[in-house]
């Protein structure tokens, strides 16, 4: 897709707390302690998974006892020793390294504040100073200049575009779609994208492949109309997630570079 995503899908899961549980005691399963925040947890995962139980006495005694049987299961498995096999091993190394990672992302965010008039610097610059128009388009996304050639070829033949979208798109959110990305402004996409874009007539085909960081598009220009921009209120939060992912993204290439990196691909 052309809208960029956002450092949230790197914090879910992670845990609210930065303190030692200090939550009260809801059962104790051969001395260790299982808590009311570890009880919130649970149910939160548990209700990505499976239905929700109503919130009452009753369901409540069914989620602890779960709980418990976990916790049974748990030092079973330790007093086994199967944190020692391979599998295991390599699932806890999983486990804490992500559990370690979003501690990190939870810590850098909370150091680096973003500011109200951060905020709204980015809103005069993307939602004030840019063209008042929206878009409708639709485009084919393919990894490379070359597959993207052919389909433009295709297109010149006289292929449907929604068609060759369905086919060959790698934005399966549009491509079911025949390549519609629905209305737009100049905020919502990559600049190049953009700067292509705004060149078109209504109707028309980009005569070249656009290079994004995602990869190759050919973009088909539908329709556009002047738009009023949303008040600062309507956009505050969206923008926060932006200023937000920029920050994730500028710290993550800081501790690249200083990082040493070795891969060892094998094709």
């Amino acid at each position: 897709m052309v809208i960029a995503t956002t450092v949230m899908a790197l914090l879910a899961g992670c845990h609210p707390g930065t303190t030692i549980d200090q939550s009260p005691t809801l059962a104790t399963v051969n001395g260790e302690r299982i808590t009311e925040s570890d009880y919130r947890d649970y149910v939160r995962a548990r209700d990505l998974q499976q239905p929700p139980l109503p919130r009452n006495a009753q369901s409540r005694k069914i989620i602890l006892n779960e709980l418990i049987n976990r916790v049974i299961l748990a030092q079973a498995a330790r007093k086994a020793g199967l944190q020692r096999r391979p599998a295991v091993h390599v699932a806890l190394k999983e486990d804490r390294e992500n559990i370690l990672a979003r501690a990190m992302l939870k810590h850098f965010l909370a150091t680096h504040r973003i500011t109200k008039a951060a905020l709204k610097a980015l809103y005069r610059q993307e939602l004030l100073h840019a063209p008042h128009e929206e878009y409708e388009a639709r485009h084919i996304l393919v990894a490379t200049r070359a597959k993207a050639m052919a389909i433009l070829q295709k297109l010149h033949d006289g292929a449907h575009f929604s068609v060759l979208a369905r086919r060959y798109s790698l934005d399966s959110s549009s491509a079911d779609q025949g390549g519609a990305l629905g209305w737009f402004n100049a905020a919502d996409v990559l600049p190049s994208f953009y700067r292509a874009l705004i060149t078109l007539h209504i109707g028309e085909i980009s005569p070249t492949p656009i290079k994004t960081r995602f990869g190759w598009h050919i973009i088909q220009l539908q329709a556009k109309h002047p738009y009023t921009p949303p008040s600062f209120a309507a956009v505050e939060t969206r923008l926060y997630r932006s200023l937000e992912q920029q920050e994730v993204d500028n710290m993550m290439a800081a501790m690249r570079r200083k990082a040493v990196i070795h891969y060892h691909l094998t094709s």
